[in-house]
């Protein structure tokens, strides 16, 4: 009768078997999961270190360490995932607050500089602009309420433009 050799392989051997033997069947199912080759390789690591750690209080069965090799790899998947989830919020939660931030202080730079184009003009265009944008008037009859011509209200709304133009260049 020919009997084999009965040997223990040391925990490092028996790992690198499992290593060998599981390795790229995990890694082809962490990369079709992630679509991302580094973050695959490091959990299909981590799940092997897991594997060390609790290598003596597993049952040594193939069935049960394959089981526990895939039970573990999905939970990092999922733990990644989470992860990224939290990252994400958490940079759209920065980036909107940037932005807002950046809105409004361009608001304000614009209202600033909108006072300062006012200040700027004469007391008198500044009444016939404002008559014609903010209430509407047409230049008859800002003429008329002013008792100006229409030819004294063009020129007083087209300096405030030329103003507007120039002071606002950079904002348009």
């Amino acid at each position: 009768m020919n009997k084999k050799p009965t040997y223990k392989l040391t925990k490092e051997a028996q790992l690198s078997v499992l290593f060998d033997k599981h390795y790229k069947r995990l890694y082809n199912y962490a990369y079709k999961v992630l679509k991302e080759a580094a973050i695959s390789e490091e959990l299909v690591q981590e799940t092997f270190i897991k594997l060390w750690e609790h290598f003596e209080n597993l049952n040594k069965s193939n069935r049960s360490i394959e089981s526990f090799l895939i039970v573990t790899l999905k939970n990092k998947i999922i733990d990644e995932y989470r992860k990224n989830q939290t990252r994400e919020k958490h940079n759209g939660l920065y980036t909107l607050n940037t932005n807002t931030h950046t809105e409004i202080d361009n608001q304000w730079e614009l209202l600033q500089q909108i006072e300062a184009i006012y200040e700027s003009l004469e007391q008198k265009t500044i009444d016939i602009f404002k008559l014609s944008r903010d209430k509407g008037l047409t230049y008859k009859e800002i003429s008329v309420k002013n008792n100006i011509s229409i030819k004294t209200v063009e020129l007083h709304i087209s300096k405030a433009l030329i103003a507007f133009r120039k002071g606002l260049k950079d904002y348009l």
